[in-house]
């Protein structure tokens, strides 16, 4: 939903904009027992429509003046309960936004004005405008009310956003031909866990670009949830979890390829680029995977793989056939060394030549990953066109942007040079030895790679897309020189995710990634490496290191990412001996990514609620208190500690319009950084800091639930060790 045309908002107040629940059922339980009626079958009906009607459906034998007798001794009862109505959850959010957007807002309600006005008054709410049952001649499901409230507004219908949580009351805004966001799980052109939810969509419909200070969140397809049974992560599966991402604080979602695929390295192996595997759930389930996390205010990016192909591909299984095939030149092929061996010494990723030959022909073609994922000819225009048009086809299909593969190793030296050895191992994960003592100096990061970049970004900006690109350059400053106005709109920094825990390390590399640029997407894992968790430690100490550093790279401009899993606070899973599916575990057993891999622990019992089969790869091992279930319910959990941190920042989001960082001082053992009007002290060290004043009230504390914007903490504190707080300056 287009959030950017929404020009007032018009509420109803039971159940939206007051939580009056226990008033109304109290008052409908007494009035039930006075007529005879079942208290449970009144219950089911009263909700969202004036009491006359309720009462009318309820004793049909009644005249008009009994029902209006009777209509009025409900409302008496309501008028004497009003003791513990108070705002909704997220009600003093959403206000506030309304006010620093100006944006006119409206109370729609089924109450006569002297019942609105003592609950309104009782939850602290006083609207610009009320509409109430004494307004119009019926009310809901009738879309007069609606319509008066535009009216009055002078705002055109359309333009309007009706906010309910009842049947009638959303069928009476559809009908006043506005828009609709609905609550309690029911169905509307947005579907909102609260009113907070809403501030924040409305906030950041007015931020450009929309990923700029966003939360995504990476879903590794295979292991995310299975919908089936069949063992294996499908589309289906993520759709029936969206509303998980959304209450964690998620604005967008990284899908892994879900494209047509031998799968012989999980899905990063495409046969067709413009087509949904089946066993993701084919075309349908990704058009409601899409319709669903829309209408929930979520983004979602697909995973653009176009260093390759598979071998499978109809390109590569042509351009194998003949020389002279026309499709030839969409490959890499070189004739054999004088030896009879590969054209040159350039190794793969997953062990080996990067050359395998083609017997058909005479001829090595190259592929910097496994052999059957043979890389493109990105200096063949033919291919360039081929993939702007997939580019346009994804974009019109709905998705929201890519994450992009490679994307640096697109282009290649055109002499095909042999790589010098380096004179220093290449210091990163998820290669063999031997690749690692290359200097890849012509295989990889060609300076007119960005040609292709700046020819995407004018594709994607025509659809107001995003291109993340995953870019291995550790150095921030040249990492730098892939985005920007022309290039791609952001990149994956891999600092922390190639690091440890070294506390003065980590600091210096996020100083420096912090000045280097505004558009970088943070991030500490990812499927392709081990987990933070496991990187620092492990167990309870790995999870407090990475809740803290979570905290610092909430305050940093550009993009917080996560891996399915990190707000768990997960480990990698344990895979035995022969169990593992990961290509390059098997040609380097140290260096497999299966741990990181393990699928995603729901709720406790076979299958982790991951599936109801057999899981492709082990369930890791996981123990209840892993689970998001377990989670949910544990104030102290990651689940719970992160969500309180994205619910923080949320809340506080307007108070970054300056992306530039800068470190400050707060003492010994603390490291403080201020992005406007937000600061976040942090205690990287393993033991307590001195004690300080506090420059600013803190509204989040990982160590400390009951800190919030609401109820914020001041005075004099000694951090513990890992212990974060986020501070709001005047």
């Amino acid at each position: 939903m287009d959030m950017t045309s929404v020009r007032a908002v018009l509420l109803d107040m039971d159940g939206t904009l007051v939580d009056s629940d226990a008033s109304v059922e109290r008052a409908w339980t007494t009035w039930s027992a006075e007529h005879g009626l079942d208290p449970a079958d009144v219950l089911a009906i009263v909700h969202g429509s004036p009491p006359a009607p309720t009462v009318r459906r309820l004793l049909p034998a009644l005249d008009d003046a009994a029902v209006a007798a009777s209509a009025q001794r409900q409302m008496d009862l309501q008028y004497d309960d009003i003791a513990d109505v108070v705002a909704a959850p997220g009600a003093p959010e959403l206000l506030a936004a309304l006010d620093r957007l100006g944006v006119p807002w409206a109370v729609v309600t089924s109450a006569d004005v002297r019942l609105a006005e003592a609950r309104l008054g009782a939850a602290g709410i006083e609207p610009p405008l009320l509409v109430t049952v004494e307004d119009v001649r019926r009310g809901k499901p009738d879309p007069e009310g609606f319509r008066i409230a535009a009216a009055r507004l002078g705002v055109d219908p359309e333009a309007c956003l009706v906010v309910e949580d009842s049947e009638p009351g959303l069928a009476s805004g559809r009908a006043a031909g506005m828009r609709t966001a609905a609550l309690r799980g029911l169905d509307g052109d947005l579907r909102i866990t609260d009113l907070a939810q809403l501030a924040h969509l409305l906030e950041r419909a007015c931020v450009r670009p929309w990923w700029c200070d966003a939360v995504g969140y990476q879903v590794y397809l295979p292991s995310f949830a299975d919908s089936t049974g069949d063992g294996w992560g499908d589309l289906a599966g993520v759709t029936a979890h969206l509303d998980h991402l959304v209450r964690l604080g998620v604005d967008v979602v990284w899908l892994t390829p879900f494209f047509v695929s031998p799968m012989r390295d999980h899905g990063y192996d495409i046969a067709d680029l413009r087509a949904v595997d089946p066993r993701f759930g084919g075309e349908e389930a990704l058009d409601e995977l899409l319709d669903q996390a829309h209408r929930r205010g979520l983004r979602v990016l697909g995973d653009l793989v176009v260093n390759h192909t598979s071998d499978a591909h109809p390109w590569f299984v042509a351009a194998a056939s003949s020389r002279t095939d026309p499709r030839r030149d969409y490959y890499i092929w070189r004739d054999p060394a004088l030896d009879g061996g590969p054209p040159n010494n350039w190794l793969s990723h997953f062990g080996g030549p990067a050359w395998t030959s083609s017997p058909g022909t005479g001829q090595y073609y190259l592929h910097l990953f496994r052999p059957e994922q043979p890389d493109l000819n990105w200096r063949n225009p033919a291919v360039v066109a081929e993939v702007d048009a997939v580019l346009e086809h994804w974009f019109a299909r709905g998705l929201d942007g890519f994450r992009v593969d490679t994307a640096a190793y697109l282009l290649k030296h055109p002499d095909l040079p042999d790589n010098p050895a380096a004179e220093r191992p290449f210091v990163v994960a998820g290669v063999t030895e031997a690749w690692k003592n290359q200097e890849h100096r012509y295989d990889i990061h060609q300076p007119d790679v960005h040609a292709i970049h700046e020819r995407w970004r004018r594709v994607a900006d025509r659809h107001d897309a995003l291109l993340v690109g995953e870019v291995y350059e550790l150095d921030p400053v040249a990492l730098a020189r892939y985005v920007g106005a022309e290039r791609l709109h952001s990149s994956f920094w891999f600092g922390l995710v190639e690091s440890g825990w070294d506390p003065r390390r980590i600091v210096t590399m996020l100083d420096a990634a912090a000045a280097a640029s505004p558009e970088l997407a943070w991030v500490q894992s990812n499927h392709d490496r081990m987990r933070a968790v496991t990187r620092y430690g492990g167990g309870r100490l790995g999870r407090r290191r990475a809740m803290a550093l979570h905290a610092v790279t909430s305050l940093l401009p550009g993009t917080m990412w996560l891996y399915q899993g990190e707000e768990l606070g997960l480990e990698d899973g344990q895979v035995p001996d022969g169990a593992g599916a990961d290509p390059l575990g098997t040609a380097e057993p140290g260096q497999s990514r299966d741990g990181a891999r393990t699928p995603m622990p729901w709720r406790p019992g076979p299958g982790l609620g991951f599936t109801t089969g057999r899981p492709w790869l082990p369930d890791g091992d996981r123990t209840e208190a892993e689970t998001a279930a377990a989670q949910a319910v544990d104030p102290g959990s990651p689940l719970a500690t992160l969500t309180r941190l994205l619910r923080t920042r949320r809340a506080v989001a307007h108070r970054l319009a300056d992306p530039r960082v800068s470190r400050v001082d707060r003492g010994a053992g603390i490291t403080a950084y201020r992005r406007d009007g937000l600061e976040v002290l942090v205690a990287l060290g393993d033991g307590p800091t001195e004690e300080i004043a506090l420059p600013a009230p803190a509204v989040f504390d990982t160590d400390d639930a009951a800190v919030t914007p609401g109820r914020p903490r001041t005075g004099r504190v000694r951090l513990a060790a890992q212990q974060a707080l986020l501070l709001v300056h005047p």
